[in-house]
C-alpha cells in the first residue's frame, strides 16, 4: 500500500427528487449498504488514478483519457492496481464473480446455458447475502447465464429479489441501440437491430439466408452515415467499435441504467412504476441493500454520446506494438484469436477512430458511474446507514492492438488485467488515498462481500467458496503467488496462470466443444489429456515478463525454457484439470465429473526450481535500476581534433582486430560552418577508446547530387548487430551552395530541408560501406505529420526481443518557411536493422510550448530498461541554455526523465584539474561493453578572437552507478 494524491474533484447532477425522498430515520446498523458497480470490456488505463499510480502519468500509454468521477472514487478509498478476472469474456467472468468460484470448480467455461439441478451446484453469492438479512437488487447487465432445468427449454432465472435487465430495457426501446435474433419454425432465421434515431426509432432486419430487403438496406446505409460507424475488419457481425450514439447521454442504454438504479433509491419504502408500466418495490428503509448495477459500456457497439466524443475530437493516439513475426511462434489458439480480432491491418484512421471513441465511451460513462455513486451515498445517509462501494472497473479487459488485435478472450495481460476501487464511509476499511499493488482476483468478491454482511466464512455453507475477502489482501494477511483463469470460447479451451516474472498458457482440452456436445467430450473423458500429450499438441506460450512485459516473444519452445514451460504445464494442468475440476452436459439435469486426482495442487504458492528459471541481464534487481552518469576527468589525448578539418558527431564501435573505430563527421574548415553542404563521414581508429585516433579513410563519400545522400553526409551511429555493421546517418543533396563564411555562419536552407536518413552495411568497421539507394526513414506525406518537412539524427538499438527501436529527428511545417518546426523526436521500430521502419505518432522528449527542446538522443537498453543521453534545450528568456540530461523509458516509447536526469552543463574536468565549459557539447555516442556504459563520445567546440568556430571530437569517460 501507498497513499495516493488525487487532484480531480467529482462533478455530478444530482436528482432533485432524490434529496427530497422521505424515509423514517432508521437506526445504524453494522451492515453497510452495499453497492457493486461493474463495467465491460472496460481497460483500466483508461482510468487516470491508475495510470498514475502504475506509469507516473495522467493518460494511458496509448493516450489522453478522462475520468474524473473514478479519480475521485479512488481518492475516497483504496485503488486496486492488480485485478485479474477469472476468465476473460462477459459471461464466464460475471458467472465466476457470482458464484465465488473458478470456472472449473463451477463447470461454466463460457457461454453455456448452465442451471441448478446438477447435485454439485451452489447458490451464487446474492442468494447468500439476502440470508445475512439484506435486500438485493440489480440494474443493468447481468451476464451470467443462470437457469431454472426443464427439459423443453430452460427458463432465464436470477439470484437477485429485484431486477431491472438491459434485456427488460431492450424490450421497452429504453436504450439507443439493440439488437436480437429473429425466429422462425423454431429456427433462428436471421437479426434484427433497433436504433433511437433522433426523428424515431427504426428497426433493420438482417435475414440469416438470402439478401437483405431494399428497405433494410437504405435504413442501414443511412444509420452507418449518421453516426459514423466503423466495423471491426472483415467482422461478419457487424461488430461496432467505433460511432456516436444517437442520443444523449442520459437516454443511452447506460443513462436508462443509472435512472432504473435511481428511480429504485428514489421511491424507498414504497411501491412505484417503470415508464413501461412494471410495477416495483422500492429500496427497503429497515434493511441494508446490496445493489449490482450493471452497466453496458464500453462494450460494443462503441457508441459515446456527442458531447463526450467532442471531448476527444482530434485527439492522436499510439498504437501498440505489434509485429506478424510474432506469429511464427505462437500456437494455432492464440494465431487464430489474431485472425478473429485483427486490429492491425485496420487504416491508420479507422485504427485512430477505434481507440478515440473507445476512450470517449469510457469518459461518458465514467460521469454516469459518479452520478450512481452520489446517489447512492446519499440515499444512504437517509437511511443513516454506513456504505461500501465496490467499482469494478471491466468485468475483463479489452485490446486496442496490442497482439495486433482488438477483442478480449485472451490469456494475455490486456485481457485479464483490471483495476479495482473500495470506498467505505468509515473511512477505516477502506483508507482513503490508499493504494494496493498486491494482486487480487474476481473470486474475492464474494467472500468480500459476505464479510462485510456479517458471514462467518468458517462455516460449511461457504466452503466452496474460492477466493478470500479483499481486506486480507490489503491488510498483508492473504497473498497469492499467481492469478489463474479459464474459458472455452472463441479459440477453445484454454487456461492460463500469471506472475509477477511469467505468463503462462495452455489448451486443457483436445476437443474445442463444451462438455457432452457434439464437437465437446464427455463429461470427465480423458481429463489428463493435457498433462500427457506432445507439448505440441498442447499448444504451450510462455512470456517472460522480466525482459518481455508486453508479451511478444512466447518462449514456450525455447531451448533454455523448455523445462520451464513443462513445469508450469504441470502446475497449471493438476489445478484446473485434477484439484475439483467439475465437467457438466448442462443439456442433461444431473449428468456431471469432479476431478481429484491432484486435490490441494492449487495452493497460491510458486516454488519453481531455481534451475529451471534462466537468467536474464539486470537480473540482480527485482526491478530496472535506476543509473547516476557522471563525468571522470578527460586525458588530454581523448580528443580528436585537425587543424585542416572541422570534426563532429563521432560514434565507436569495437572491431575484430581489437581496434576502435571511430565513425565521424568533417568538412575542410576554410569553407567555414559548412556541415549542411559539405559534411563526409569518415573513419579513424585507435586501440583505446579514449585515443588517440589517427584518420584512415573516407567511409561515406560524396557520391552525385543526383543520389538522395550524394552531396552530404553526416551525424552517423554506427553498431554492430550480429556479424555485420550498421552506419545510420543523415545525407542530403541540393545546389551546393556554401552561403557563410569563417565566423559568419549562416545555413543553406535548401540543404537542411532536404535531410533524410540511411544506412550502409558492412562487414567490417574498415568497410567497404554498402548503402542503399533510397532513405532509410524518409519525410512523411502528410503535412500535418511532425517529419513532413526533414528527418535527421538516427539513434538505434536493439530491443530485448530482438526487433529495433529507432528515435530520430524531425521537423514539420506548422511554422513559416523555410525553418518550419516544431523541431521533435519520433520513434520508429521495425524487425530488421535496415528496416522498414514503422512509425509511431507520438512525439517524445517534448516540453509545453517548446519548438525545439532536445536534440542528439543517444539510445540503448540495459538493466530492463531503455536509456537515453540527450541534449537538452531550454529556452531562459530569449538565451537557448543547452545541458547532457538523461531520460529512461520502460517500453521506448514512453521516455521519462531519469531519476537522475542531469548529467553536464557542458563542463569537462581535465586530468590536470582544468575545469572548460563548451558553447557546445552534444552529440552524445555511448560506448557499452560488457554491458556497462564506459565513454561518451561528445562534438565539442571552441571559438577564437574572430568569431570563428573551432570543432572537434572528445572521448569522456564515465563514472555508472545503479540504485534502486
Amino acid at each position: 500500500m501507498r497513499n495516493l494524491t488525487l487532484m480531480h474533484v467529482l462533478l455530478t447532477c444530482l436528482s432533485p427528487l432524490l434529496l427530497s425522498t422521505s424515509s423514517a430515520e432508521q437506526p445504524h446498523s453494522d451492515q453497510p449498504n452495499i453497492l457493486w458497480v461493474i463495467t465491460d470490456d472496460h481497460r483500466a488505463d483508461s482510468i487516470q488514478a491508475y495510470n498514475r499510480e502504475t506509469r507516473g502519468q495522467d493518460h494511458s500509454e496509448l493516450g489522453y483519457v478522462s475520468s474524473p468521477s473514478a479519480d475521485a472514487l479512488a481518492q475516497q478509498g483504496v485503488l486496486f492496481t492488480r485485478a485479474y478476472c477469472n476468465s476473460p469474456g462477459c459471461a464466464p467472468s460475471r458467472t465466476s464473480m457470482h458464484f465465488g468460484m473458478y470456472p472449473h470448480h463451477s463447470g461454466q467455461y463460457g457461454f453455456e446455458s448452465g442451471h441448478q439441478s446438477a447435485d454439485f451446484c451452489k447458490p451464487m453469492f446474492p442468494t447468500l447475502i439476502a440470508q445475512q438479512g439484506y435486500q438485493t437488487a440489480h440494474f443493468g447487465k447481468s451476464g451470467f447465464a443462470s437457469f431454472d432445468w426443464s427439459e423443453r427449454k430452460l427458463k432465464k432465472t436470477t439470484c437477485y429479489q429485484t431486477t431491472v435487465d438491459q434485456k427488460e430495457l431492450y424490450a421497452n426501446e429504453r436504450v439507443d441501440w439493440f439488437h436480437h435474433k429473429t425466429w422462425s419454425n423454431g429456427k433462428a432465421d436471421g437479426d434484427e437491430a433497433f436504433w433511437a434515431m433522433p426523428d424515431g426509432g427504426i428497426y433493420i432486419r438482417t435475414p440469416l439466408n438470402g439478401s437483405q430487403a431494399a428497405v433494410d438496406l437504405a435504413k442501414k446505409t443511412r444509420v452507418e452515415k449518421e453516426l459514423d460507424l466503423l466495423y471491426r475488419l472483415g467482422d461478419r457481425d457487424g461488430l461496432v467499435i467505433g460511432g456516436v450514439s444517437p442520443q444523449p447521454t442520459a437516454e443511452t442504454q447506460d443513462g436508462n441504467i443509472v435512472s432504473a438504479f435511481s428511480d429504485y433509491l428514489i421511491h424507498a419504502g414504497e411501491s412505484y412504476q417503470t415508464p413501461w408500466g412494471r410495477e416495483l418495490d422500492g429500496a427497503t428503509n429497515d434493511k441494508p441493500v446490496f445493489v449490482n448495477l450493471g452497466f453496458h459500456f464500453p462494450h460494443t457497439p462503441v457508441l459515446p454520446s456527442q458531447e463526450f466524443r467532442d471531448q476527444f475530437a482530434g485527439k492522436t493516439y499510439k498504437i501498440p506494438e505489434f509485429s506478424k513475426d510474432e506469429l511464427k511462434k505462437l500456437p494455432p489458439q492464440l494465431v487464430q484469436w489474431f485472425k478473429k480480432t485483427n486490429f492491425v491491418d485496420m487504416d491508420a484512421a479507422d485504427q485512430q477512430q477505434a481507440i478515440r471513441d473507445y476512450y470517449a465511451f469510457c469518459a461518458m460513462g465514467d460521469f454516469l458511474v459518479g452520478q450512481a455513486v452520489e446517489q447512492f451515498k446519499l440515499f444512504s445517509e437517509k437511511q443513516h446507514r454506513d456504505y461500501v462501494i465496490l467499482y469494478v472497473i471491466g468485468d475483463h479487459g479489452w485490446h486496442l492492438g496490442e497482439q495486433g488485435g482488438e477483442s478480449k478472450f485472451a490469456p494475455y495481460d490486456t485481457s485479464n488485467h483490471c483495476a479495482v476501487i473500495a470506498v467505505s464511509s468509515d473511512g477505516e476499511r477502506y483508507p482513503a488515498n490508499t493504494v494496493c499493488d498486491a494482486p487480487i482476483e474476481f473470486v474475492d468478491f464474494a467472500p468480500t462481500f459476505l464479510n462485510l454482511a456479517g458471514a462467518d466464512l468458517t462455516q460449511s455453507q461457504f466452503a466452496h467458496l474460492d477466493g478470500r475477502p479483499i481486506d486480507e489482501t490489503l491488510s498483508g494477511d492473504w497473498q497469492r503467488d499467481y492469478v489463474i483463469g479459464e474459458m472455452n470460447h472463441h479459440i477453445g479451451p484454454r487456461a492460463y496462470l500469471r506472475s509477477g516474472d511469467f505468463a503462462f498458457s495452455m489448451r486443457v482440452r483436445e476437443k474445442n466443444g463444451q462438455p457432452g456436445t457434439k464437437w465437446g467430450h464427455p463429461p470427465g473423458e480423458g481429463v489428463r489429456w493435457a498433462l500427457d500429450a506432445p507439448p505440441n499438441d498442447v499448444e504451450l506460450a510462455l512470456f517472460d515478463l522480466r525482459v518481455d512485459p508486453n508479451e511478444h516473444d512466447n518462449v514456450a519452445n525455447d531451448t533454455e525454457y523448455i523445462g520451464l514451460a513443462d513445469w508450469f504445464r504441470k502446475k497449471l494442468g493438476n489445478i484446473v484439470l485434477g484439484d475439483g475440476r467439475v465437467e457438466c452436459d448442462w443439456t442433461q439435469p444431473n449428468r456431471y465429473t469432479i476431478s481429484n486426482f491432484a486435490k490441494g495442487a492449487h495452493d497460491g504458492k510458486l516454488a519453481i526450481p531455481a534451475d529451471l528459471i534462466p537468467s536474464v541481464a539486470g537480473e540482480e534487481s527485482a526491478y530496472a535500476p535506476d543509473l547516476k552518469i557522471e563525468f571522470g576527468p578527460v586525458a588530454r589525448k581523448s580528443v580528436f581534433v585537425s587543424d585542416v578539418q572541422s570534426h563532429w558527431g563521432g560514434s565507436l564501435v569495437k572491431g575484430d582486430d581489437g581496434l576502435y573505430h571511430m565513425l565521424y563527421s568533417r568538412w575542410p574548415k576554410d569553407l567555414g560552418w559548412a556541415w549542411v553542404t559539405d559534411s563526409e563521414v569518415a573513419h579513424a581508429t585507435s586501440s583505446s577508446p579514449f585515443g588517440p585516433f589517427e584518420f584512415k579513410s573516407v567511409a561515406l563519400p560524396r557520391r552525385g547530387k543526383e543520389h538522395w545522400d550524394g552531396w552530404c553526409t553526416h551525424n552517423p551511429t554506427v553498431h554492430r548487430f550480429g556479424d555485420q555493421y550498421y552506419l545510420y546517418y543523415m545525407g542530403n543533396t541540393g545546389d551546393g551552395v556554401v552561403t557563410g563564411t569563417p565566423g559568419k555562419e549562416s545555413l543553406n536552407w535548401k540543404h537542411r530541408n532536404n535531410q533524410r536518413i540511411g544506412v550502409a552495411v558492412a562487414d567490417s568497421p574498415n568497410g567497404p560501406w554498402k548503402r542503399s539507394e533510397h532513405p532509410l526513414i524518409d519525410v512523411s506525406a502528410d503535412d500535418q505529420a511532425y517529419d513532413c518537412l526533414m528527418t535527421s539524427n538516427p539513434s538505434v538499438c536493439q530491443r530485448p526481443d530482438g526487433g529495433f527501436l529507432m528515435v530520430y529527428k524531425g521537423v514539420g511545417k506548422k511554422f513559416p518557411m523555410p525553418n518550419g518546426g516544431p523541431v521533435v523526436h519520433c520513434i520508429a521500430t521495425s524487425d530488421s536493422p535496415t528496416g522498414p521502419f514503422k512509425k509511431h505518432a507520438e512525439p517524445v522528449f517534448t516540453f509545453e510550448n517548446e519548438r525545439f527542446p532536445a536534440e542528439d538522443p543517444w539510445i540503448w537498453f540495459q538493466d530492463g530498461k531503455y536509456r537515453a543521453v540527450v541534449k537538452r534545450i531550454k529556452h531562459e528568456g530569449r538565451k537557448r541554455v543547452f545541458s547532457l540530461v538523461q531520460y529512461d523509458s520502460v517500453d521506448g516509447f514512453d521516455w521519462q526523465p531519469a531519476k537522475h536526469h542531469e548529467i553536464s552543463i557542458r563542463t569537462v574536468v581535465w586530468e590536470d584539474g582544468e575545469v572548460q565549459q563548451f558553447e557546445h557539447l552534444e552529440r552524445p555516442q555511448v560506448l557499452i561493453e560488457g554491458g556497462v556504459p564506459v565513454a561518451l563520445l561528445c562534438a565539442a567546440d571552441t571559438r577564437d578572437e574572430n568569431r570563428v568556430r573551432h570543432s572537434f571530437n572528445i572521448q569522456i569517460p564515465l563514472v555508472v552507478t545503479r540504485s534502486n
